[in-house]
């Protein structure tokens, strides 16, 4: 019996050829598109789940309770001997390490490479095992002149030779010996480097390292391992005691300090600690790319379903004949669910191409390495089967029950097609497919909408025609007169301004907390955390940042390289000042008195997500990190290789170089991929939405010929006869607007949230996603309307 279904079942496919297609089609592309989104989901949930006992790693984070910095207030950075102290004091820690991230110039006689690498101590290896390929773990940090390499790296290097014992030139400075080699790590892992070397080369290490003295002092990641069924609660609040007790007479801060402990497969997607310095997922987007993902597998379903019941009419008479000769419910309801999954499996073969070889442009699109291979992927054939099954029998089930239950003398009379006008679910579904593709529609004009207003938004500086060139090597100042550098600039046409600066405009991390000057006059208080920047004399004026009182900086007043600062608005605000009355003022920078000198208008020195918040200038005393010059835009390529040409004298790293409206559309990056993606899948699902309502368009004017010829002989004209067959279908697409409309003004509003400053959804942006699934529902069944209207009423009526 298995195989005369599957004969029926192969028969009815290349009978029906453009029904076939269409069915398989639409359902093989849902099944892609899941399939992609499974692949980016198991690899964001894969992360670090590689080490051994992985679920016994931990990292401590910090809570200061009030003190924002850029929009959070917990702290990634500990203090420097935290994983001592852990296990000096806790005998349930097995290992603990502290990790410090950094980028540095590595030489040799012919060669120079500028890397990510990791300062570590020689616990490392206890909390994060890896595979040594040359070396040994336990002694490759002995010396604080070793240097391991990974293995792809060491290839770079020195090609199949082995590295051990060689020597690389260090930030242009220190001789290191290559001590080990490393296997590469996975790109699912949190730490991505080339290189790691001895923290007791970092001075502020070897500063910090009495806990107790120093604890308010953080610079350093610490992660520790604990032994098998260590309770990390209890851990934590053993770790609070000793915090609560050694800050209690020595806390310098108005804050309350809290220790929190994070499971090592938390630390990708947990992204609300500020100065993190692993690479970070999106709890939040891979929920909705997954709900986005299940709804369009649900779209592609919903489409078999409404398709396979548009094709029964001409199936009919078949199952008639069947129940009148003994074939029972039960044996016709397996019948459909087997065709069901034959079709599915020639779907899902389908989709399995598709997903092949669109999987590396998802995850270009993605920035991940996403890849569909059987072989590496033990999780995906089990993926794959279950998927042919739950979709075989999800998207049958409906159209089984339905003409497993006819009775066999109204379907050899014709009857079938009342009956079948009666399904309410079905009508459901298509309302259900174009309430989510008005959502989709609705989601991605309003998030279009934002990111136009962040493009257009007054920043409060100038980024246009602005390249910007970090300073990559420390103590540059010992090694580049930067201003004669600047000097150098006055004879090249194409630069038309410079400036230096700790960090760009845009991406102030620099933070303190100031105190009001008692001395002065000023009210007692609990202090103000405030953002801080190193700028020179030319910053305001190359970035257009007006001054609303005072002055800027100015070689005439040698005071300013000393105690002179610009404040911001907000800071004024904060400090209980108007910015003409802040001029004079003071207040306590640590133990530094610093007096206001101007007040600059408030600019975004952050994302939009953030406020505006206080905010001091300092004039540059050598603390260097980015070069910004204005450039000619008719000049571009001469500018560009005017500065490389002048700064590669000076200097032997890599010449790297942005534009700042580059950078700034940076800040937005996951904000731009979300729009790119629900573009894409609002096509996807206006697609598949509009197949299910064409099956549901040439089923009803199948089952409407009659009528219709009829009303043709009494004179019914043809454009009366269209909106007798279209009026049913608006009123759909009316309900899923309806229906549509509240679901995406929440989730809207939920996501806007997020932005500090953001649009007011207006009627507009729904009323064209409504007027689009209108337009697209008229195209769609406009071809089945006109030639069930234009057709011969003679034909319809031959057999009454």
């Amino acid at each position: 019996m298995f195989f005369h279904y599957l004969r029926i079942a192969w028969r009815n496919l290349l009978e029906q050829k453009i029904h076939a297609i269409t069915n398989i089609g639409g359902l093989a592309v849902g099944l892609a598109c899941f399939i992609l989104i499974f692949l980016y989901v198991q690899y964001e949930l894969s992360h670090d789940r590689f080490y051994e006992d992985h679920d016994r790693v931990y990292r401590i984070i910090q809570r200061w309770a009030g003190n924002d910095f850029l929009g959070k207030d917990y702290l990634a950075a500990t203090p420097a001997g935290l994983a001592t102290t852990l296990l000096d004091k806790y005998p349930e820690v097995s290992h603990a390490t502290t990790i410090e991230r950094e980028r540095r110039l590595l030489t040799t006689e012919d060669k120079s490479f500028l890397e990510y690498g990791y300062r570590v101590d020689k616990q490392f290896f206890g909390v994060f095992p890896q595979k040594f390929l040359l070396g040994n773990p336990k002694t490759s940090l002995d010396f604080k002149e070793s240097i391991i390499l990974t293995k792809s790296f060491a290839e770079k290097i020195f090609g199949k030779e082995n590295p051990i014992g060689k020597v690389l030139i260090y930030d242009n400075n220190n001789r290191y010996l290559v001590s080990g080699v490393l296997e590469d790590l996975p790109s699912n892992s949190s730490f991505q480097y080339s290189y790691i070397t001895s923290i007791e080369q970092s001075q502020d290490y070897e500063r910090d390292q009495n806990f107790e003295e120093k604890w308010y002092s953080s610079s350093f990641l610490t992660y520790f391992r604990v032994l098998e069924g260590t309770d990390p609660n209890k851990l934590q609040s053993k770790l609070q005691a000793l915090l609560n007790k050694v800050s209690e007479n020595n806390n310098p801060f108005p804050f309350k300090v809290s220790y929190l402990i994070q499971p090592l497969s938390e630390v990708y997607l947990e992204s609300r600690a500020a100065e993190d310095i692993e690479a970070k997922g999106n709890r939040k987007y891979i929920s909705l790319i997954s709900l986005i993902g299940i709804c369009v597998l649900l779209l592609a379903c919903i489409n078999y379903m409404n398709l396979m019941l548009a094709h029964s009419l001409k199936r009919a008479k078949e199952i008639g004949v069947r129940k009148a000769v003994g074939a029972v419910r039960g044996q016709l309801f397996r019948q459909f669910i087997g065709e069901s999954l034959f079709t599915s499996f020639f779907a899902l073969l389908l989709a399995i191409l598709i997903a092949y070889y669109s999987c590396p442009l998802f995850g270009y699109l993605l920035e991940r390495p996403l890849e569909f291979d059987l072989m590496k992927n033990s999780d995906l054939l089990p993926f794959l089967i279950s998927l042919l099954l739950i979709v075989g029998i999800l998207s049958g089930s409906y159209p089984a029950i339905i003409m497993a239950s006819l009775h066999p003398a109204q379907v050899l009379k014709g009857n079938i097609g009342g009956r079948l006008s009666k399904l309410r679910l079905q009508r459901i579904l298509i309302i259900f497919q174009y309430a989510t593709s008005i959502i989709l529609i609705t989601t991605s004009i309003i998030i279009y909408s934002q990111l136009k207003f962040i493009q257009d938004k007054d920043l409060g500086y100038s980024k246009d025609h602005i390249v910007t060139i970090p300073i990559l090597e420390e103590r540059a100042h010992e090694r580049i007169d930067l201003e004669v550098l600047k000097n150098e600039w006055q004879s090249y046409p194409s630069l038309l301004g410079y400036t230096l600066s700790s960090s760009l405009p845009l991406n102030i991390d620099a933070s303190s907390i100031i105190n009001y000057d008692y001395s002065t006059g000023g009210d007692q208080g609990e202090g103000l955390a405030i953002y801080r920047i190193r700028i020179d004399y030319d910053f305001l004026e190359l970035f257009e940042i007006p001054l609303v009182a005072g002055r800027n900086f100015s070689r005439t007043f040698t005071s300013d390289t000393l105690e002179s600062t610009i404040i911001n608005e907000t800071a004024a605000r904060s400090l209980g000042w108007v910015p003409e009355d802040a001029l004079g003022k003071t207040f306590l920078d640590g133990d530094a008195k610093k007096r206001v000198v101007g007040v600059v208008k408030d600019f975004h020195m952050h994302s939009i997500h953030e406020s505006i918040a206080p905010l001091m200038m300092l004039l540059n005393n050598d603390n260097y990190g980015v070069i910004s010059v204005k450039i000619n835009p008719d000049d571009i390529d001469e500018s560009i290789e005017s500065l490389k040409s002048s700064i590669k004298k000076y200097s032997n790293y890599p010449f790297e170089y942005k534009f700042l409206d580059e950078e700034f559309n940076q800040l937005y990056k996951s904000d731009i991929q979300l729009g790119e993606m629900l573009g894409f899948f609002t096509i996807l699902s206006i697609i598949i939405a509009s197949m299910g309502l064409y099956g549901l368009a040439s089923f009803a004017s199948k089952r409407r010929t009659k009528e219709i010829g009829i009303r043709k002989v009494l004179g019914a004209e043809v454009g009366r006869i269209i909106l007798l067959l279209a009026k049913d279908f608006l009123k759909v697409v009316l309900l899923s607007f309806l229906i549509a409309v509240p679901v995406a003004w929440s989730a809207m509003d939920l996501w806007l949230r997020g932005f500090a400053y953001r649009i007011e959804m207006q009627w507009w942006m729904f009323g064209i996603a409504g007027l689009s699934a209108i337009g697209i529902a008229l195209f769609t069944i406009s071809s089945q309307t006109l030639k069930a209207a234009l057709s011969n009423p003679v034909e319809s009526l031959k057999s009454e």
